[in-house]
């Protein structure tokens, strides 16, 4: 398994296919193999580098009390120029979404393109409760209730629920994860999302690359009125919105994936 020891941490990456790389980043307490879906459709065509975060997977948990927004997109620049690699398209996915905005602002000239999936600049004050329940209760619930009962019903749509065997196999898969995210670096996480929410709305228009902004119908977490106001800040954003809920990418993996590659192959034409 590859390591790089950035900003004073183990990070744990993978690399896969060959061709223009693209820069994947997870969501809230995922690790890199949270990107399996994607990576299948995506290694054809690209060289497709994943990654687990600080303190997620088989990177290292730093002690300090928050993971900032701007500390992570540091790492993922880090983690690009120790590869080497000048240029990169970027896809995130929720908290990924914003380390990607991050990475776009601090570290421009490193990405080609942005793909942001149910991300938003400024969620509201339910959207924030549900950050800080997810920070506070984490620690408090073993991990299989974790993902039962406080993630999923916020994540899934009315439709995956509907049938039990979607709930089923994406609680085993989950489960035979061998690295399981600890509660600290949820917390951490969180409270990095909660510092940022909000701070970066007026300086969303010096984004300049090809950007997707990708919504699930669904999503009642980052609901598609948050891609929509993403889109409208950032200049000649291209907005979709594609059944699911807030995990669409993995609900509608095939229809996710398809969306990115036609607009990766679009930039790549250019």
């Amino acid at each position: 398994m590859p390591y790089a020891v950035i900003n004073k941490i183990r990070m744990h990456y993978e690399v896969a296919g060959r061709g223009d790389p693209i820069l994947m980043i997870n969501d809230l307490s995922a690790p890199a193999a949270h990107w399996g879906l994607q990576i299948s459709a995506l290694e054809p065509h690209f060289q497709v580098i994943t990654f687990d975060n600080r303190g997620v997977g088989q990177s290292d948990l730093p002690p300090e009390p928050v993971y900032t927004t701007a500390q992570m997109a540091d790492d993922a620049a880090a983690l690009l120029r120790l590869l080497r690699i000048p240029r990169a398209h970027v896809v995130g996915a929720s908290m990924g979404g914003t380390i990607a905005i991050e990475l776009a602002l601090r570290h421009p000239r490193l990405v080609r393109s942005l793909t942001l999936a149910c991300t938003w600049a400024a969620g509201d004050a339910r959207f924030l409760h549900t950050v800080e329940a997810w920070a506070g209760l984490s620690s408090r619930i073993p991990v299989e209730e974790r993902y039962r009962y406080l993630v999923y019903p916020w994540v899934f749509s009315p439709a995956f629920f509907a049938k039990k065997e979607n709930v089923e196999a994406a609680f085993q898969r989950a489960l035979a994860y061998p690295h399981q995210t600890k509660a600290e670096a949820i917390e951490r996480q969180a409270r990095g999302i909660l510092a940022w929410n909000g701070t970066r709305l007026k300086r969303l228009g010096a984004i300049k690359v090809p950007t997707l902004v990708l919504a699930g119908k669904d999503d009642i977490l980052t609901p598609p009125e948050y891609s929509r106001a993403l889109a409208k800040l950032i200049r000649r954003a291209r907005l979709i919105i594609l059944p699911g809920g807030h995990a669409f990418f993995i609900e509608e993996a095939d229809l996710f994936n398809g969306a990115v590659l036609r607009f990766l192959k679009s930039v790549r034409s250019k």
